[in-house]
């Protein structure tokens, strides 16, 4: 069984690729089993819980319509664990240990799998700043107020590409390809070209519009500032107010 695996990274066009993968899936099903993050959520409940990763993902493999020739697709970026803050010396630092255990379920199906991990990335500085205006954008307790110098300074002491290699090096002999979001724009799918090429087949797929884009440095700015002074509902509203009018939305 061939199956494509795209856990990560965070803020890479992941969202785009998934919204692809999702609008063309009636082209995709007659080719290869889908399966997106709402649907594989029990598995990255027990990994953000560092729970039996294994036996989750044996569970969920077990539920799926699968056979030793169908070929499987799962993209879900939240298998690494939750988006990074820079609160811990590497982005992921439970990627070894999660991967080797999705790996080991995968072989547990009782037939051949043959794997093929895939990295989304960008470069250094873009990843950066994406992270920092999603974290600034969304409603938690306690808000982030960290500036972009702030946020740079914690998430890159281990810098994206250097992740991706300790996870090369310590799966060795696993076939991993990566590609750069950049080098991705002038595709004609985007995001998703790697999902096609893997396929290998020629379909009426239609392109999608990007997703989840980081919104614009000011906009960010002007939340971290409410993130700063304002609390509870007040803060709840002040954000909502300020999102729509910057995506050009009414409440």
């Amino acid at each position: 069984m061939r199956v494509l695996l795209h856990p990560g990274f965070h803020k890479t066009a992941t969202t785009t690729a998934q919204a692809f993968l999702h609008e063309n899936r009636a082209l995709i099903w007659p080719h290869a089993a889908l399966v997106l993050p709402a649907r594989i959520r029990s598995v990255s409940e027990a990994v953000f819980a560092g729970g039996d990763v294994a036996g989750a993902m044996a569970r969920f493999l077990r539920g799926l319509a699968l056979s030793p020739r169908r070929t499987l697709i799962l993209s879900a970026e939240n298998l690494l664990g939750p988006m990074p803050r820079g609160g811990t010396d590497s982005p992921y630092p439970a990627a070894l240990p999660v991967l080797r255990a999705l790996i080991s379920a995968l072989g547990s199906l009782g037939w051949p799998v043959d794997l093929t991990l895939y990295f989304s990335t960008r470069a250094q500085a873009g990843w950066e700043e994406s992270l920092w205006a999603h974290h600034a954008r969304k409603d938690r307790s306690p808000p982030f107020t960290d500036s972009l110098a702030q946020f740079r300074a914690r998430i890159g002491r281990l810098p994206l590409a250097e992740q991706l290699a300790r996870i090369r090096e310590g799966l060795p002999g696993q076939r991993i390809i990566s590609h750069d979001i950049a080098d991705l724009a002038q595709a004609p799918f985007g995001p998703a070209q790697p999902f096609v090429d893997f396929l290998g087949r020629t379909a009426p797929f239609r392109p999608v519009a990007p997703r989840n884009a980081a919104l614009p440095r000011p906009v960010t700015e002007r939340l971290l500032e409410l993130n700063r002074r304002e609390t509870g509902a007040a803060l709840l509203a002040a954000k909502r107010a300020v999102r729509q009018a910057a995506e050009g939305r009414t409440a």
